[in-house]
């Protein structure tokens, strides 16, 4: 019996080394035997065939974002589209920004006010203007590149007689100016 357990044994490693070496393929796998290695050891690569992936995500970068700035003027109101009685006191200004997106997205925007004279939330509009030659205004091409777009703001019915201490100012700090954006697809 005792002979019976060695030489099953012995079938089963010679079993197991043969299935092993079998399973060695040369073309995609390396063996590092004792006798390459140098005086000092270094890293070998035993496996250069692992496939990496990576979640992208969207991206947008705007270049200088607080160095940009929309200093509004008084325009007669049929230039930003508004009624000239109605809508009177209209302001307008534009500013070029530079930014880059890695997806097709849509501009837009948001102002937001410092005063309740100066009524953003009803009263302005954000609008993308020209951007030079085969390009639309409000759409960022998503390769990466970096695009200058004109943004402009309009606002209309200003009631600049209750500014109070701001009257009279050349350059009065109002409101905020966000650029938003969002996927075209």
């Amino acid at each position: 019996m005792k002979m019976v357990k060695k030489i099953l044994f012995t079938i089963a490693v010679v079993a197991f080394l043969a299935g092993s070496v079998q399973a060695v393929d040369p073309g995609k796998y390396q063996q590092k035997f004792d006798a390459m290695w140098p005086y000092e050891y270094i890293y070998v690569a035993v496996c250069d065939d692992i496939k990496v992936f990576m979640d992208v995500g969207y991206y947008v970068q705007m270049e200088k974002c607080g160095d940009y700035k929309i200093k509004l003027k008084q325009v007669e109101c049929s230039t930003i589209g508004r009624d000239n009685v109605k809508d009177f006191p209209c302001y307008y200004d534009c500013e070029t920004i530079k930014i880059r997106a890695n997806f097709e997205a849509k501009l837009g925007g948001k102002v937001t006010s410092l005063f309740s004279w100066f009524n953003a939330a009803d009263k302005t509009k954000v609008v993308y203007g020209d951007c030079g030659a085969g390009c639309i205004p409000d759409i960022l091409t998503g390769d990466g590149k970096w695009y200058e777009k004109k943004v402009c703001v309009q606002a209309w019915d200003v009631q600049i007689w209750n500014a109070g201490e701001k009257q009279g100012q050349n350059e009065a700090h109002v409101g905020w100016l966000a650029v938003t954006v969002k996927p075209t697809q």
